[in-house]
């Protein structure tokens, strides 16, 4: 096990499900343990990401008269690049923030990366899904080649930071056995401290930087979950809690998208089968499968 040694890029890429296309982006001269060839393989990403997403915004801007289908793929390929490219900066921040390039500064870091690098992999197959039912997907197409390279070095950034966190496995393990034990008072030990707070006996409060209502009567601060979502904070980062909204009982036919940078938000309804979001857009009438998700 070299994970955190020093090795040469055919060590590092043998270790790859393809090696070949490992090396081809190594430069065959370079050392480093897994962790740099890893964050190296994270700054080729954003580079493909930037890319990708101008030849999307090219090819939104050069087809001004595609069908609605064609459309709206491209703009869900478009707006999920831009995510890539979001998720991949704050992948290398994090990895960045440790000076030793060996571990990652703290016990949850790790996995917050592989959760960005594997969702920034369901971004490539969720585009890719997008642009086959638009026919833009054959393999003569622009786009083809960009997207599957893009989506063979996203998932090959993941595997390698992956296996560079290998040596903490063990202790991760010991850790998750600890998290699914409860405190005293019934509450996981992975509930986040920050967010929660403890009143007298076992009640519990949770800590938010405003709450709003939302109900169709009007009896509540909006009457739409969009106007809701609209009145959040942008950039809260935890540290003082969730903006909270409660969605009153009742069917809200919106299409309820959360900005990127409005974070921490929680929704919280009255029931199963009480507050219902739901919508009509479909793949049969036009909408793309990504488009049609109603929150």
């Amino acid at each position: 096990d070299f994970t955190d040694e020093s090795v040469s890029p055919d060590q590092a890429c043998n270790v790859t499900l393809n090696p070949s296309f490992c090396r081809s982006l190594i430069p065959s001269q370079s050392r480093s343990n897994l962790h740099g060839y890893g964050r190296y393989l994270v700054e080729k990403s954003l580079h493909q990401s930037a890319t990708f997403s101008s030849l999307i915004d090219r090819t939104i801007r050069d087809n001004a008269s595609l069908p609605s289908q064609a459309a709206g793929a491209l703009a869900d390929c478009f707006l999920l690049s831009q995510l890539t490219t979001d998720f991949l900066l704050s992948s290398l921040a994090t990895l960045d923030s440790n000076n030793t390039t060996t571990n990652l500064p703290d016990d949850q870091a790790d996995d917050n990366v592989q959760t960005l690098l594997s969702a920034i992999v369901t971004n490539q197959q969720t585009c890719l899904e997008g642009l086959t039912q638009a026919n833009f997907s054959q393999r003569g197409h622009k786009l083809y080649a960009p997207l599957e390279n893009g989506t063979q070095l996203y998932s090959l950034s993941l595997a390698v930071l992956t296996r560079s966190w290998a040596t903490q496995k063990a202790k991760r393990e010991r850790q998750l056995l600890d998290e699914l034990r409860v405190r005293r008072d019934g509450v996981p030990r992975w509930v986040n401290k920050q967010a929660l707070e403890f009143a007298s006996g076992r009640r519990m409060a949770l800590q938010t930087v405003g709450s709003v209502v939302v109900a169709q009567d009007g009896s509540g601060n909006y009457r739409t979950i969009g106007d809701a979502i609209a009145a959040a904070p942008l950039k809260n980062d935890g540290s003082k809690g969730f903006f909270l909204i409660r969605v009153k009982a009742g069917v809200y036919n919106e299409y309820v998208t959360v900005d990127k940078k409005k974070k921490f938000v929680m929704m919280v309804g009255d029931g199963a089968g009480r507050t219902i979001i739901t919508g009509q857009r479909s793949v049969g009438d036009g909408s793309t499968t990504f488009n049609s998700a109603t929150l």
